[in-house]
């Protein structure tokens, strides 16, 4: 879906772009709304002030750039209304709209609809917009040019990899990799970083997983990956900083190195029992020397306690009269 909109906006742009004519201008501010189907949420709405050749708000052919290869038919006024039917052709793709504009003395409003292919990719897409006079005279293409010069601008800093790692050739490789690729003579810089990157770092190898999911598996098609290969090369490389990450991918791999951990864990509970190393191994605790611990406090306990001392010796020699004596004792000094 991203692709499909970055395919979408560059079309756009060219669409919209000041109209590039010889002639008198004025400005106006121009406010519009895209909507295209398959996005999850609306795009915000964007304004922009462009010049705008005297009377071209009124007229489809006169508001578009003329590098957008736009030739309009069925073109109808009536009052205050203007529709027309078209088709535009960009790098030999063929998109179709239809759109209608209302204009008052300083304002205009109307929708646009466009559908076809952009960029190899399906695009159905909506724009609703408004216009008022702002005044002032212009160059309208003086302005065009510049509105070029913004464009090519955005797109340069679009296709700036310098500083890219795996990740980020990963998240963007739509845009050099597509049948028609929207940053062009990148393919090989992002293979060569996706090849070195994904068989040793898991954060890489989890984004190209879930990229692929969602893409139709771009990457390893164009790149030739082995993703099978990749994923056993990776699974060698299992360790306590990637263990949460890659278990899911490597559940041999993880099994082992969590008995590995285990082991190590138990051994370094200086067990000499074997039974109590085995029920450890067994993710038992197997300490039964707690038990002899609470056992030995018991009787430390009791040690402390002079009179209770002379109970317990009284009850090992079981003389009943010894007892009773101790007994007071105890009572005498409040023991």
């Amino acid at each position: 879906m991203k692709k499909t909109f970055i395919a979408c906006l560059a079309f756009a742009v060219t669409v919209f772009s000041a109209a590039a004519f010889s002639a008198p201008g004025e400005y106006w501010e121009v406010t519009s709304r895209m909507e295209m189907k398959g996005m999850p949420f609306a795009m915000p709405a964007q304004t922009i002030k462009v010049c705008m050749p005297q009377g071209g708000e009124k007229d489809p052919k006169r508001m578009q750039d003329k590098k957008s290869n736009c030739e309009f038919t069925d073109v109808k006024t009536s009052g205050n209304t203007t529709s027309w039917k078209g088709k535009c052709v960009m790098d030999g793709e063929t998109m179709s709209q239809v759109g209608e504009a209302t204009h008052e003395r300083d304002s205009y409003h109307g929708t646009m609809h466009m559908t076809g292919k952009s960029k190899g990719h399906e695009m159905d897409m909506k724009t609703t917009y408004s216009g008022k006079r702002i005044g002032g005279s212009c160059d309208t293409e003086e302005l065009a040019k510049k509105a070029q010069a913004q464009a090519k601008d955005t797109m340069d800093k679009m296709c700036d990899t310098s500083d890219f790692n795996a990740s980020k050739w990963v998240s963007s490789a739509h845009l050099f990799i597509a049948p028609q690729p929207t940053c062009p003579g990148k393919k090989e810089a992002l293979c060569d970083a996706v090849r070195k990157d994904a068989p040793r770092d898991a954060d890489v190898y989890q984004h190209l997983v879930i990229m692929e999911k969602n893409n139709g598996n771009l990457i390893t098609k164009a790149c030739g990956l082995n993703m099978d290969a990749t994923t056993k090369a990776l699974c060698k490389t299992i360790n306590g900083k990637n263990y949460r990450t890659l278990s899911a991918y490597c559940p041999a791999e993880a099994k082992a190195y969590r008995e590995a951990a285990r082991k190590k864990e138990c051994e370094g509970r200086s067990y000499t029992a074997h039974e109590n190393l085995s029920k450890c191994l067994n993710g038992q605790d197997g300490d039964d020397n707690a038990d002899e611990e609470t056992q030995s406090k018991g009787e430390a306990s009791k040690t402390n306690n002079p009179a209770q001392s002379v109970i317990d010796s009284a009850k090992k020699l079981n003389g009943e009269s010894v007892i009773d004596g101790a007994k007071k004792l105890k009572g005498l000094f409040g023991f």
